[in-house]
């Protein structure tokens, strides 16, 4: 039996983690202690993917993102925010999830980190470009 090299078996893996998320009945699920949103293109970007997140026992929230449609080899940076449609806010780098990521041949960026905020607290987290441009946004708490 042959085997797939690694990088066909990395785009099989992103390709079944997209049908996933297309075919999930749901785009969020939440309880006191996480929340899985869709990240939702913005300004026709074609950018979509998933934000987990959850709170921490000594306070914060871990936040781990996975976006697809990115430009092959771009930056992009993903902020939390307090509103739910990703609006700049006063921030602090702090508000920086993970760092800058860049997104690999097939246009997938990850991040991950940890927030000072709480869960309740985070109301939208976002995938801009390295100079800010908003590509995606999720609303963590839609309806608050």
């Amino acid at each position: 039996m042959k085997h797939l090299p690694t990088p066909l078996l990395r785009v099989v893996a992103v390709i079944a983690f997209t049908i996933m998320l297309a075919v999930s009945p749901t785009s969020t699920s939440a309880s006191p202690s996480h929340a899985q949103v869709r990240l939702q293109a913005v300004g026709g970007s074609g950018v979509s993917g998933i934000v987990h997140l959850k709170q921490l026992k000594g306070g914060g929230t871990q936040i781990t993102l996975v976006a697809f449609g990115l430009k092959p080899g771009g930056d992009y940076l993903s902020l939390y925010y307090g509103n739910h449609v990703c609006n700049l806010e006063p921030y602090s780098a702090s508000d920086v999830i993970g760092g800058i990521y860049t997104a690999n041949r097939v246009g997938v960026g990850t991040t991950r980190g940890a927030a000072d905020d709480d869960l309740d607290e985070i109301n939208s987290v976002s995938v801009r470009t390295s100079d800010f441009g908003l590509v995606a946004c999720a609303d963590v708490h839609p309806g608050h």
